[in-house]
């Protein structure tokens, strides 16, 4: 789970998150794609054959992998869909993580400390 810290400048509705709980978060997403990925592929391959067994139960594997699993609004699509979702946080997170670092470059060019 990631957690996210709440900062005084956010405004409503916008929330913060620290850069290192950010790049967690972002690599959890790649690793969740990943694994999305590899259920497409399954779906995929069940979409092309039910390994349900001979007589009545091939039948019933020849109908679902005509219309249960494959095709719209089956497994795959929403999989894929999903997939889709998830690289659009990773997309959000990498360009909330190049303005955090953009801002705190340009931060880090105006201090100038003198003394001790």
């Amino acid at each position: 789970m990631v957690e996210t810290k709440a900062a005084p400048s956010v405004g409503a509705g916008a929330f913060a998150v620290s850069p290192e709980l950010a790049t967690a978060a972002f690599a959890q997403l790649t690793q969740l794609q990943d694994v999305v990925g590899e259920l497409v592929r399954e779906a995929k391959v069940l979409g092309r054959a039910v390994p349900l067994g001979g007589g009545y139960a091939a039948e019933i594997g020849d109908f679902m992998a005509r219309y249960g699993i494959d095709g719209p609004g089956s497994a795959a699509e929403q999989l894929t869909a999903f997939g889709r979702q998830l690289d659009g946080l990773r997309t959000d997170i990498a360009q909330a993580l190049r303005r955090y670092r953009n801002a705190d470059d340009d931060a880090a060019g105006g201090v100038d400390c003198h003394g001790g």
